[in-house]
């Protein structure tokens, strides 16, 4: 039915004079009148454009309009368009049998226009009420379906899930997934019909409540307790959910304890690395530029004091243009090493080439690098980690491994980044390191930089003479 004050109203006779008598009572409201003039044409035009309301004449040559009337009810496209049928004959008979074919009503010929118009707006009121229950009834079903398929999804969804889900009504657990047992250490069933309360300690339950009775999803964090009433740091996210017609809370639980272990030891390995680079800028601060800007300081009170000859002064002038320019390149030095210009202004691959050349310069090892020196830039806490890792490979190679050669090799793609690292050196237990204990190789402060990058260190494939790693990281 259209919507608004204009509807569609299908006229059908043969007679060409009550066509135009309907025409000219309907004109006065607020209709859209077509008209047909045998059955075939009615069928057409109720197919291509239904109607809201069809005006049709029993008595009609070829195809009456019982016929018609029975080809409309049996179509599903015009079914539910109310008929009233247009007739001359006052036969009892006729009209049960136009009842019986599907019409609502019926109008008999010479047309009275009273009755004419009340009767089409009584129909099409009942039509238009009609439509809006049907679609009332089709949008409650289809939300029914839907508040089904998301309930079974949900808890398909929950039974897949790594975390605890608990189904929480009135403070009271009516269901949950299997992960609850790897989580409470409790058979699911033994948590049912439990207050959730008894699964946090006493000064948990006010902060449980909150969230329960609050309405963000979270997540936070909070202390659990066990079945064997040992303690866990437990993430929860929260959300309110219409569970079989009754709005319920769902927690979904993490047990994050090794985590947060793991971000501890990641925190203090950050302190312990810039502990040491703090020592390291000193160090190079105090050993080099120190010392330059020390011995400028003499040079200037030298020059400072009376009865220097000209050839006397021109030589301090020259010591200190000397010792300014080696103090400039000094600090350069030590800037390089914080973040060197190179990696800075060109990328990884051009600022390990420089790294290795300066390195190669002292004749103790050569670096073969490998791969594509037109890698993608990376983001810039990307990049420095990788070249740390990279440059800490070396340093420790230098330092312990008393190799000739060192492999180096950078694949670049759109998901991950692949570092093969390797030397003909004395090696060391790989295992050991990864267990924490880097001794002097310096491999956690490598560890600590990969988990910074969510990056992953894999074994060495093969068991040959030196150090050997394969490190992915990825890049989105």
């Amino acid at each position: 039915m259209q919507r608004g004050t204009s509807f569609r109203i299908l006229a059908v006779d043969d007679d060409l004079h009550s066509l135009l008598v309907l025409r000219k009572i309907l004109k006065s409201e607020p209709y859209e009148v077509s008209e047909a003039s045998s059955g075939p044409a009615a069928l057409t035009i109720a197919k291509t454009r239904p109607p809201d309301l069809i005006l049709l004449d029993i008595l009609m040559p070829g195809m009456d309009g019982l016929e018609v009337c029975r080809q409309l009810k049996a179509d599903h496209t015009t079914r539910s368009i109310p008929v009233i049928f247009i007739t001359s004959l006052r036969n009892t008979e006729e009209m049960v049998k136009g009842f019986e074919a599907g019409a609502v009503d019926y109008i008999t010929k010479p047309f009275n226009k009273l009755e004419l118009t009340a009767r089409v707006k009584t129909h099409l009121d009942l039509k238009r009420s009609t439509d809006i229950i049907s679609e009332q009834n089709l949008q409650l079903k289809e939300e029914i379906d839907q508040r089904k398929q998301t309930e079974e999804k949900f808890k398909a969804l929950s039974q897949a899930a790594f975390e605890a889900v608990l189904f929480i009504k009135n403070d009271k657990i009516i269901e949950v997934n299997d992960a609850s047992l790897q989580v409470f250490l409790h058979d699911p069933e033994q948590l049912l019909f439990r207050p959730v309360s008894l699964l946090v300690p006493l000064e948990g339950i006010n902060e449980l409540q909150k969230i329960l009775q609050g309405d963000s999803d979270g997540p936070w964090e909070m202390t659990f307790l066990r079945q064997d009433e040992s303690r866990f740091v437990g993430q929860v996210k929260h959300q309110r959910f219409i569970y079989r017609n009754e709005q319920i809370n769902v927690l979904a639980i993490s047990d994050i304890t090794r985590l947060k272990e793991l971000e501890h030891e990641v925190r203090n390995a950050i302190v312990d690395t810039e502990e040491r680079e703090r020592k390291r800028f000193a160090m190079d601060v105090h050993d080099g530029l120190g010392a330059l800007l020390s011995t400028l300081k003499i040079y200037v009170t030298l020059l400072q004091k009376p009865n220097k000859t000209e050839e006397e002064r021109q030589f301090l002038l020259e010591e200190i243009k000397t010792n300014i320019g080696e103090s400039v390149s000094a600090a350069k030095r030590i800037a390089n090493n914080l973040m060197p210009s190179t990696l800075n202004d060109y990328g990884l691959f051009p600022a390990l080439e420089t790294f290795s050349q300066s390195v190669m310069r002292s004749g103790a090892v050569t670096i073969h690098l490998a791969g594509n020196r037109n890698i993608d830039r990376l983001a810039k806490n990307q990049e420095i980690n990788i070249y740390r890792i990279c440059t800490e490979l070396i340093n420790n190679t230098l330092k312990h491994a008393g190799a000739s050669n060192i492999f180096l090799e950078l694949k670049g793609g759109k998901q991950k980044m692949e570092l093969n690292y390797k030397d003909d050196g004395k090696g060391f237990d790989f295992a050991e390191g990864l267990a924490g204990n880097p001794g002097s190789h310096g491999l956690k402060n490598i560890l600590t930089r990969i988990q910074l990058l969510n990056g992953r260190l894999l074994p060495p494939k093969d068991n040959a003479k030196g150090a050997s790693f394969h490190l992915e990281i990825p890049l989105n």
